[in-house]
């Protein structure tokens, strides 16, 4: 990142200031005076259920992983703009290195626009960049452009760390992150809307798996729609069998399985089967 784009995007961060740092959890002046930091960094309600603790540990490294995981990403995006902040009333994310990063998606499933602070390319000097923003925002998604090298992953988790900034991970170089204690892995993807060739693709279902040393045992998995028809993230509902209506009153006597008319059809069985 050119150092004019860079002294630009810390002249934003002091700007959007008081808010951008109350999202945090934080205090804009920092120091012993700085709030102390939520609980959990929210998700949205559909991930609560496979996100041990129903939420996100501040100042965690999270990665994500299999097909699907940037429409992950874009969740997890979603859930800190729409339930985040002091107020639980929206909070700040930055997403980093993403330059195909769906906008329109996050909004769709709840997120506002107004509160992501995107950063396409952030070249060479991307370390400077998320460490300015992990200040400021209560989740920074990163698709590091490289190999992380142990001065910028110690650098980066100890920020993380003291300001309860989520750092998410995706990309080529995301399992290359040490410490990353829990893992968000996409399975199973299907999607539905074509048939036989044709059609209009109208939702995916996926198992979003969560593994690490925050999810012990065998984890946690959860069947979504991530995203459903109408663009939101929610829990795939097993299909119950519809409800028949029999003829006749029940509470009158009527049998629930009423019996056809007429004598019962005869059951042929050949001999060789051991009925004579």
């Amino acid at each position: 990142m050119p150092e004019a784009a860079l002294r630009d995007l810390a002249a934003a961060l002091e700007d959007a200031g008081p808010a951008a740092l109350k999202g945090a959890g934080a205090a804009v002046s920092g120091g012993a005076g700085a709030a102390a930091p939520h609980a959990t960094v929210p998700v949205l309600p559909a991930l609560r259920t496979v996100v041990p603790g129903g939420g996100l540990r501040p100042g965690s490294v999270v990665g994500l992983d299999g097909p699907g995981a940037a429409s992950l990403g874009v969740a997890l995006a979603a859930g800190v703009s729409r339930h985040g902040g002091e107020d639980g009333a929206g909070g700040w994310c930055a997403v980093v290195g993403l330059p195909g990063f769906g906008v329109a998606a996050a909004a769709g499933m709840g997120a506002a626009p107004e509160r992501l602070l995107l950063v396409d390319e952030p070249g060479d000097r991307w370390p400077d960049v998320v460490a300015a923003l992990a200040e400021a925002v209560e989740l920074v998604l990163l698709c590091p452009p490289e190999r992380p090298g142990a001065a910028a992953v110690r650098r980066l988790s100890a920020l993380a760390r003291k300001h309860g900034c989520v750092l998410t991970l995706t990309g080529a170089f995301a399992r290359d992150w040490p410490g990353t204690r829990l893992r968000l892995r996409v399975e199973d993807p299907v999607w539905e809307g074509l048939a036989e060739g044709h059609g209009r693709l109208t939702g995916r279902r996926v198992q979003v798996v969560a593994e690490g040393r925050d999810a012990p045992g065998s984890g946690r998995r959860a069947a979504l729609w991530l995203p459903a028809a109408d663009g939101t993230v929610r829990p795939v509902e097993t299909a119950r069998p519809p409800l028949e209506l029999v003829p006749g009153s029940v509470a009158a006597g009527a049998p629930v399985h009423p019996r056809p008319s007429g004598p019962p059809p005869l059951v042929r069985v050949p001999a060789e089967e051991g009925i004579a």
